[in-house]
């Protein structure tokens, strides 16, 4: 689910990042998505989001406004396509949600990595460790940056000696902005990312998490 959030993340033309909360049964409590740079053409008319087109729109906060008041904390898993910024971080141990999984690491995030494990305090934050995933998430959320600004784009920029080959991959797929056009007609994560999954699968293949 937090692969859909993020995928309808794409669609909207924004940074692509999405997150589910779960509780002790696995039920989802609350989902959210980043709404901060959504496109208004590529969106609904109504917002999807009370603070969308607000900085603080990330996906992570999105999750949390909707997680009702009585649901007990400690309880509760957050999954993320992204490891939360130091904002979420600190709105996660505030809060008191009892652990967090993130598929990929965050490739914006300029922090050292100190700062970033300093901001998760007591909660226990699991990566999931799987290069495929972490391959597709990290492509989905440049994904955006590249279509719109190419290898000019920050984010690209930022990682073209770190992921080389992540770079690489984000910008040949972002030519003809297909997986934008897929999501933006109903296509499916998965079925839109069929004709590149060779490419995708040499990368992660190479992939050094």
């Amino acid at each position: 689910m937090a692969f859909c959030q993020q995928w309808m993340g794409l669609a909207a033309g924004g940074l692509p990042c999405g997150c589910s909360i779960l509780n002790e049964q696995e039920q989802i409590v609350a989902l959210g998505r980043n709404h901060v740079y959504d496109r208004p053409e590529k969106v609904p008319l109504s917002p999807t989001s009370p603070l969308q087109y607000t900085r603080v729109a990330h996906a992570e906060i999105n999750a949390l406004a909707l997680v009702p008041s009585d649901s007990e904390p400690k309880f509760l898993t957050l999954w993320t396509t992204q490891h939360p910024c130091i904002m979420c971080a600190a709105a996660l141990r505030f809060i008191g949600i009892g652990k967090v999984w993130y598929i990929a690491d965050d490739p914006s995030d300029v922090f050292p990595s100190r700062d970033i494990l300093a901001s998760r305090g007591s909660i226990s934050y699991e990566a999931l460790g799987e290069r495929l995933w972490w391959t597709v998430s990290n492509l989905l959320f440049l994904y955006n940056s590249a279509v719109k600004q190419g290898a000019d784009a920050t984010n690209l920029r930022k990682n073209r000696d770190r992921y080389p080959g992540l770079v690489q991959l984000t910008l040949q797929i972002a030519k003809d902005d297909a997986l934008g056009k897929a999501a933006r007609t109903g296509i499916a994560l998965p079925q839109a990312l069929l004709p590149y999954s060779p490419a995708i699968f040499q990368t992660a293949s190479q992939s050094d998490l």
